[in-house]
């Protein structure tokens, strides 16, 4: 079987273009648990790099730390050239479990983060109906989380996301929760959003499939503690629909290959 994508050691200075880079970062746990081990790796501007790799293997705790939510025990993580030494405004979370104001309405929670920083009401009531536009909640604009479906709320947390115009949008499976047949169509609307905003998308997810569907880069991690194993780079048309996509050889070749390499360590 042939892989229809490139493989790589990714070192810190591969990419000029990086927005984002992690440099010999290593985490532990009480216990000790090493999570991270000396990881090397850099998010290039306007892309969406997926971490993919077998449970426990550090993607999520990787996240976080370049979020500034947790502390390497070692290692430096760089945002836009400048160190990471907690959370900023040019990164945006996406959580897993939406995360919303259960008291706040759909426009009030996307834009919260604009209220935080003191934006005036008309300008982030203005800003966050853009954005529930762009992610398909017109005419929810005044329901309550309790009131959407598990999909509506992630699409909320999403738009909250985008509104604050980070330059990286961290997601940490946030499909994860959703039936597939909503979870394609969210996977069709991230990839329009990231041609759109051109933004610095760093994703993870459990699902092979999704990360050769969404990605430009995979980081494909090594089993705990967590290393770079491999760089992919999946070879799709992106002037394929959606179905075509998922019947093309590199594209099944590239699932495949994935696969084949994390399939002993899979519990």
């Amino acid at each position: 079987m042939t892989m229809q994508a490139t493989t790589q050691n990714e070192t810190p200075t591969a990419t000029a273009a990086a927005a984002v880079s992690v440099r010999g970062v290593s985490m532990v746990y009480p216990g000790p648990v090493q999570a991270l081990q000396d990881v090397d790796l850099e998010f290039q501007a306007g892309k969406l790099t997926t971490l993919l790799g077998p449970s426990g293997c550090g993607k999520t705790t990787l996240l976080k730390i370049i979020a500034g939510l947790i502390r390497p025990a070692s290692g430096t993580v760089l945002v836009n050239s400048r160190p990471v030494d907690g959370p900023g405004p040019e990164r945006a979370f996406v959580f897993q479990d939406f995360a919303l104001l259960p008291w706040a309405n759909v426009i009030r929670n996307v834009a919260f983060g604009l209220e935080l920083r003191g934006v005036p009401t008309a300008e982030r009531e203005a800003v966050a109906e853009q954005y529930i536009a762009e992610i398909g909640l017109v005419g929810f604009e005044r329901k309550y989380p309790h009131e959407l479906s598990i999909g509506m709320r992630q699409r909320v947390g999403l738009a909250r996301a985008l509104a604050v115009k980070a330059d990286v949008l961290l997601l940490d499976e946030p499909f994860s929760a959703i039936d597939e047949q909503t979870r394609r169509k969210f996977q069709e609307d991230l990839l329009r959003l990231v041609a759109m905003e051109r933004r610095t998308f760093v994703f993870v997810t459990h699902s092979i499939e999704e990360a050769v569907y969404l990605s430009d880069r995979i980081a494909l991690l090594s089993p705990r503690p967590g290393r770079v194993w491999k760089i992919i780079e999946p070879r799709m048309s992106r002037t394929l629909s959606p179905d075509q996509i998922r019947r093309e050889p590199g594209y099944l070749d590239t699932v495949e290959a994935i696969w084949q390499s994390l399939k002993d360590y899979v519990e």
